[in-house]
């Protein structure tokens, strides 16, 4: 699924049609711990988004005058992520250099086991209304022959 960024309702950037990585770079970015998702870090770096507090002191008061950090901090999600989270963050119009997705890893030996198959069919029964709301969202058979939700 792509990721993509969000904000709270009220944000300076909501409403805009078209957004640059220049345009979020004037906002705090949601600070994820250094090496704990290494592809996302690569990407934001990649685009100069990474946790930088040289980058925050872009101070512009139109902008941030009378708000809170938190009012202006913009997050990343995917549509899965959207509608577990049941927050009321908007989706801005920019991806991220990169896609997410969900897996099952199991051991070979446990892939016919009956409990984990009945985990699988319960996993793509929840995904299954997603996937037919979100192109986004894929369903794809596991190379091992069963049924493995990934989205």
């Amino acid at each position: 699924m792509p990721v993509f960024f969000v904000a709270c309702p009220d944000h300076p950037l909501v409403g805009r049609s078209h957004l640059s990585y220049e345009d979020i770079a004037e906002y705090p970015t949601l600070a994820l711990p250094e090496g704990s998702y290494p592809k996302v870090e690569k990407s934001l770096r990649s685009i100069g988004l990474w946790n930088d507090v040289v980058r925050m002191s872009r101070y512009r008061r139109e902008v941030w005058e009378g708000r809170t950090e938190a009012e202006l901090t913009i997050g990343y999600g995917t549509v899965l992520s959207r509608e577990v989270s049941g927050g009321p963050s908007v989706r801005l119009p920019l991806e991220l250099p990169l896609a997410s997705g969900e897996a099952i890893v199991v051991r070979k030996e446990y892939l016919d086991h009956l409990k984990f198959t009945a985990l699988c069919d319960f996993v793509l029964s929840r995904l299954l209304p997603f996937s037919l709301r979100y192109p986004e969202i894929q369903l794809l058979e596991s190379p091992a022959g069963g049924w493995g939700g990934h989205a």
